[in-house]
């Protein structure tokens, strides 16, 4: 199994994410995109010392987007693995 470190890329601080920070007590992460379920959920209880209820993970497509420095190519952000974790009640994680 790959070390937590190597897991876990970023959290993602989004405003919807925050909201259900803060409502539903989930955190949202990138992952690495082999990452499963239960090698992420180890990674956030080993890191962050927390115990966690349940992870939902989202492979996040990636957008086509004109570029309008270079007319007519088409640049292509790059696709992602997200992670939604939900943490048992009175469990914080301080991500700031």
């Amino acid at each position: 199994m790959a070390h937590a470190a190597n897991i876990l890329i970023e959290p993602l601080l989004t405003e919807k994410a925050t909201e259900a920070q803060s409502n539903l007590n989930q955190y949202t992460f990138k992952v690495m995109p082999h990452a499963n379920a239960t090698a992420i959920k180890q990674a956030i209880e080993e890191q962050f010392e927390v115990k966690v209820e349940a992870v939902q993970t989202v492979n996040v497509k990636p957008k086509f987007k004109m570029n309008r420095m270079r007319r007519g190519v088409i640049a292509r952000r790059t696709p992602y693995k997200k992670a939604i974790v939900r943490l048992k009640e009175g469990q914080t994680i301080e991500l700031v």
